[in-house]
């Protein structure tokens, strides 16, 4: 697991069902929990101590799942103008770049314009390779391996690289990141001197993610999610459950036999052929 702080890990999350009630701080992520959520779709209850019951299984309770969810949904969705955050070369830690020119409405239009904060989840459940456990002499080519495997991208890149949905034309996919403008777009002239300034907001929805957005106005940004957890195109095994077996029909009683309960009286029957038989005489 990530240390806290690093990867996955790097920020804490607090949750809670009411504002007026106590906020419960989620355990740290685990890589087999967002492993195993990459396999399965599931609504929450709002219970974090409820059982997870999917299949395939997941190995924890609703609080892990949640925890892993919002993992990948901070990491896919939250965006940042490209080029406001670089990394330093001296501590490799993230810093703001210097001298950045916040974009204008019309350039923030363009998804080029946009860019990941956080890095990309590994297959492995990671934000970075865990270092395989073999001899030293061999960690240098077991970690080339998993890379080659599993490799990373880089952290500040595009979101016009994003893999798309895929279509009828295999060389036309559907974009994962849709850009619009909304609201005034006319340009004004602060002061009568100056740049121009526009009013209009700048609203990137993701598609794979559906209820993730990302505003932008006048050199402020933020991203918000506001949805089931759910993401468009994962994996979900969800049988349906099979119609009611019928019931039988209600046995009829046993009806009594057509013979009766006592032997009827023998009557004598009339001889018919008793003339005819004296003629023949």
């Amino acid at each position: 697991m990530e240390a806290r702080g690093k990867g996955v890990n790097e920020t804490v999350f607090w949750v809670t069902d009411n504002l007026l009630n106590d906020w419960i701080q989620l355990p740290d992520c685990r890589p087999e929990h967002i492993k195993q959520a990459r396999l399965i779709k599931h609504i929450f209850t709002g219970d974090l101590n409820a059982e997870v019951d999917t299949n395939p299984t997941f190995v924890g309770k609703e609080r892990h799942l949640l925890r892993a969810t919002l993992a990948r949904i901070f990491h896919a969705t939250a965006l940042v103008p490209k080029g406001l955050f670089v990394i330093d070369d001296e501590t490799n830690e993230v810093k703001f770049a210097e001298d950045f020119p916040f974009p204008k409405t019309e350039e923030l239009r363009d998804v080029k314009a946009w860019a990941n904060v956080h890095p990309v989840i590994l297959k492995a459940g990671r934000c970075t390779h865990l270092p395989p456990n073999v001899p030293e002499d061999e960690q240098a080519a077991a970690l080339e391996e998993l890379e080659a495997k599993d490799p990373t991208v880089e952290r500040f890149r595009d979101i016009g690289e994003h893999a798309g949905f895929p279509t009828d034309n295999p060389e036309a996919p559907q974009p994962a990141w849709l850009s619009k403008v909304v609201g005034d777009t006319q340009q004004y002239t602060e002061g009568g001197e100056g740049e121009n300034v526009c009013y209009a907001v700048n609203v990137i929805r993701s598609l794979r993610w559906p209820g993730a957005l990302t505003v932008s106005k006048g050199g402020k940004h933020t991203s918000v999610y506001v949805g089931y957890g759910l993401k468009k195109g994962d994996p979900s095994y969800n049988p349906i459950e099979p119609p009611m077996v019928q019931q039988d029909p209600d046995e009829e009683e046993e009806k009594p036999e057509p013979n009766p309960l006592t032997e009827p009286p023998v009557q004598n029957e009339e001889d018919t052929m008793a003339e005819q038989r004296e003629d023949d005489d």
